[in-house]
């Protein structure tokens, strides 16, 4: 989508307008408009409220399209309020095939979630169907601000609302993608060519099974052993002269049979989602490399397949992982805390001064949180972040949620005969699987985003799309740029 902003002058040279107004009559077209009567009358009819969710098109003169958008009646409008309606407007003109539409806007108006809302509002994963759906988007829009605006000042938050939201579109791409196309290997791919076009802001270092082999990523290559595609673990790495320095850590399962402790057949073809939390990392990095951001940025992806065979890891296994500590296998389907071991205890090389990971972990947090928030659990150095991230989440509505971690969740996952066992039965599983993963991350200050549940959707909703949704690139974007490490 191309859009671009500009200062209101006459309306002769657009079409398609699109105007936002609030429950309670307030408009933020930022100019006296000429359909201004006609609006006032449509009001007064109660064709169009202003309530939000809500758009009524009519024509005006010389054969003008004109679509009123709701916003509601809330005072402030949250950044999710201005998203939803720039859905509205792509929803609208979209269903008539119409490819260009004019935002005219106030100086009120929120262009950065405008623009957000507007570029994810326009995504289809369409790339395997005979009959492509972009053609039905708005593919142009032009958004015309008073001449009070400082344009300059505009186009930099589009810029950074344009950053975010094609961040989430890579995340999105890289979810949707069947597990035949997004291997390991393919996400390796992925975060090459971000690197390639960054202009140097951004290195990728890749570690194939030889190097993963060198390096002592033992529970890594474990999971790995069942399946043909290579394993990789992907280093990226931004802006590495400056001084704070965050880890994120991405679980990149891209397939996930369950190993020996086999899956049901139902709904196993969603398990190619099982790579959100490295698709997210990946999707922030392609972002960074549009961003001017003072902190250095780890990205480590694990990635790899969990598949049942005569080579597969099995359950009984100990496995030793690269800190050292030994982990009991109770059932290899509880594979992502394994690999995620080897890769937290490296990002110690990097001496964070935080460090998050991402990972679709546990059903558990599904059920327990029903789907509408990611699960937050950190060590205690790391609950100095809690809040900033709390507040990402609302402002990005991408949500987060603490879970406690009390010494005794601990208990669940000792073993009779390593270190650790990884996992810790039905009871507590999102928290004792986090505290697995504290094992291993203790080093740092550190958070665990458990995101199952929340990375696909099992139907649209505004403008988060069916499928895989690329939650976390916009959560990790916000919160870096706002939090003080």
């Amino acid at each position: 989508m191309r859009i671009s902003i500009k200062a209101q002058a006459g309306l002769k040279e657009f079409e398609n307008f699109v105007v936002l107004e609030s429950k309670e009559g307030e408009n933020f077209s930022g100019r006296s408009l000429p359909e201004r009567k006609r609006i006032a009358g449509i009001r007064e009819l109660g064709d169009f409220t202003g309530e939000a969710g809500k758009s009524h098109l009519f024509y005006g003169s010389k054969s003008s399209r004109w679509l009123l958008v709701g916003l509601g009646n809330k005072a402030p409008f949250l950044p999710e309020d201005w998203r939803k309606a720039a859905d509205q407007a792509q929803r609208a003109y979209s269903s008539l095939g119409i490819k260009k539409a004019t935002l005219l806007l106030s100086e009120e108006a929120d262009i950065f979630e405008l623009v957000t809302g507007l570029i994810l509002s326009g995504y289809s994963y369409d790339r395997f169907r005979s009959r492509k759906d972009h053609g039905k988007r708005l593919s142009t829009v032009t958004i015309l601000m008073p001449a009070s605006v400082n344009l300059k000042q505009a186009n930099a938050l589009r810029r950074k609302a344009e950053a975010h939201a094609k961040g989430t579109l890579l995340a999105r791409d890289l979810l949707c993608a069947p597990g035949n196309l997004a291997t390991p290997t393919y996400l390796a791919e992925t975060a090459k060519a971000i690197a390639e076009k960054s202009g140097g802001r951004i290195e990728t270092r890749l570690k194939d099974r030889k190097a993963l082999e060198e390096g002592g990523f033992t529970a890594h290559l474990a999971v790995a052993r069942g399946s043909d595609e290579e394993p990789w673990l992907v280093e990226m790495d931004y802006n590495s002269e400056a001084e704070k320095t965050l880890v994120l850590v991405g679980k990149g399962l891209t397939f996930d049979s369950g190993g020996i402790s086999l899956k049901p057949g139902a709904g196993m073809e969603d398990m190619k989602y099982d790579m959100g939390g490295a698709a997210a990392v990946l999707g922030v990095f392609e972002a960074l490399a549009k961003l001017d951001l003072p902190l250095r940025i780890i990205g480590l992806v694990a990635t790899c397949e969990n598949m049942p065979s005569g080579r597969a890891y099995k359950p009984g296994d100990i496995v030793t992982s690269r800190s050292g500590k030994t982990i009991e296998v109770i059932n290899t389907d509880a594979e992502g805390r394994v690999v995620l071991a080897d890769a937290l205890d490296y990002a110690k090389e990097f001496k964070p001064d935080f460090m998050i990971d991402l990972a679709t972990l546990t059903g558990a947090c599904v059920i327990a949180l029903g789907g509408l928030t990611a699960g937050m659990l950190c060590n205690k150095k790391g609950e100095a972040f809690r809040d900033a991230m709390i507040e990402s989440g609302g402002k990005t509505g991408e949500r987060v949620w603490p879970l406690p971690m009390f010494e005794e969740y601990g208990e669940q996952i000792r073993s009779k005969v390593a270190d650790v066992r990884n996992t810790g039965g039905r009871a507590a599983g999102t928290i004792t699987a986090g505290k697995f993963l504290q094992t291993f991350a203790d080093h740092s200050p550190w958070m665990h985003l458990d995101i199952a549940g929340v990375t696909w959707r099992d139907s649209d909703r505004a403008y988060i799309p069916k499928g895989g949704n690329g939650f976390g690139v916009r959560l990790l974007l916000d919160f870096i740029e706002n939090a003080e490490l």
